[in-house]
């Protein structure tokens, strides 16, 4: 008598039934942990923003703001930092230092400064270096993450 050998169709069906289960199962915790992935990923790019804007101050001698895009007013959709005028804003005439551009997501971001509500000043003297305040950094899925920058600009972070 001839023997085949192979899986029969009851046995191929529950293990891809189990297979798919399995699946189900970890879609979810992959999707938060994209999630939080891009949340510290947002967050080291602020961090990052913060020290650049910070030594370029120093560097060049002069007094930057760090602010929201001009056309969003949004800090969610990135920042620009540029020279200082006595109104903080950003305007044709100013000299940009740098820009930072993020794609759409459901990461929120917003400022919440002492005496400044939609920029931060980075001077290069020390007695006053650095607007103070906090960011705070979310998304649906994570909690908060807090940037506390102190008035030297130096940044700690909160969960």
């Amino acid at each position: 008598m001839h023997k085949h050998h192979g899986l029969t169709l009851i046995e191929l069906l529950i293990s891809m039934a189990l297979i798919v289960f399995l699946c189900f199962l970890c879609v979810p915790s992959g999707a938060m942990l994209y999630q939080r992935n891009q949340l510290q990923t947002r967050e080291k790019e602020i961090i990052t923003a913060l020290y650049y804007a910070r030594n370029t101050a120093l560097l060049l001698g002069v007094r930057l703001a760090l602010t929201p895009l001009p056309d969003s007013n949004d800090w969610s959709q990135g920042m620009i930092l540029f020279v200082d005028n006595k109104n903080h804003q950003f305007h044709t005439g100013c000299e940009l230092l740098q820009q930072w551009h993020w794609p759409q997501s459901s990461i929120t971001l917003g400022w919440h400064g002492f005496h400044s509500k939609n920029y931060l000043l980075f001077s290069s003297e020390l007695k006053r270096m650095v607007t103070s305040g906090h960011f705070i950094l979310q998304n649906r899925q994570s909690k908060p993450i807090k940037l506390v920058v102190n008035r030297f600009g130096r940044v700690k972070i909160y969960n």
